[in-house]
């Protein structure tokens, strides 16, 4: 039984820019947790700092969530959800955005069909809502992958830790789950779970270059489409 969730993230944004975030998670998840803020000024890579929270923080009885700290929770009493969640399924790794297919390009996003999951979205101006799929109100929806803005995994049913030959800020999530999910691993999204990003996500070189490494490493294995896709 999961009763506790160990919140991680890593930050450039100084001292008081992360006891903000630390707070705003205390009074969102509504369960008993523990934040835990790695400072980076880019010396670590997110697999190295995600393995290092496993290593240091994982318990029994917890689920760790790995979230970007640009991100406000817009569900109350979120954390309560979650593990009940995990708990009333053997699902290892859930997020609130994801796909069914990753195709042979590595982008997760090629295929807006077989995407899942809502995330609010700002530029700092506007507030938009991006629906990748209709909402599936107490229930998972299976998928192959999630993105990276929030990821809450059960590290004690995980075949696989981060991938720390991806270097960087980027790809961490796809090959963390992609191995997971080869493994046998149960991925799903929930749309019961609401988030806004205070980002649009842009894509750069080095974003690039990992998934030219990513595409390489898993040429065997790409594409990759969830069963119910392929039955259809």
């Amino acid at each position: 039984m999961k009763n506790r969730i160990v919140v991680v993230f890593s930050s450039h944004l100084g001292e008081e820019a992360d006891n903000k975030f630390t707070e705003h998670i205390t009074d969102t998840i509504g369960v008993p947790h523990r934040v835990v803020c790695y400072t980076n000024y880019n010396q670590y890579s997110l697999t190295e700092i995600y393995n290092r929270a496993i290593d240091e923080h994982n318990e029994k009885d917890s689920i760790m969530v790995f979230c970007h700290n640009d991100i406000i929770f817009k569900t109350k009493n979120w954390g309560r959800l979650l593990l009940t969640k995990f708990n009333s399924s053997d699902y290892s790794i859930i997020g609130v955005a994801g796909s069914k297919y990753l195709s042979n390009n590595g982008v997760w996003w090629a295929e807006p069909a077989t995407m899942c999951g809502i995330v609010e979205h700002t530029d700092g101006n506007s507030i938009w809502v991006n629906a990748y799929s209709p909402e599936h109100k107490g229930q998972l929806i299976p998928v192959v992958l999630i993105d990276g803005v929030f990821m809450a995994v059960d590290c004690n049913n995980i075949a696989d830790k981060f991938d720390e030959d991806f270097k960087g800020y980027h790809m961490y999530d796809l090959s963390f789950c992609v191995p997971n999910y080869l493994d046998c691993s149960n991925i799903g999204v929930t749309t019961d779970i609401r988030i806004l990003h205070k980002s649009v996500g842009m894509v750069n070189d080095d974003w690039d270059t990992n998934r030219l490494q990513f595409i390489e490493k898993y040429k065997n294995d790409l594409p990759i489409i969830y069963e119910d896709l392929i039955n259809d």
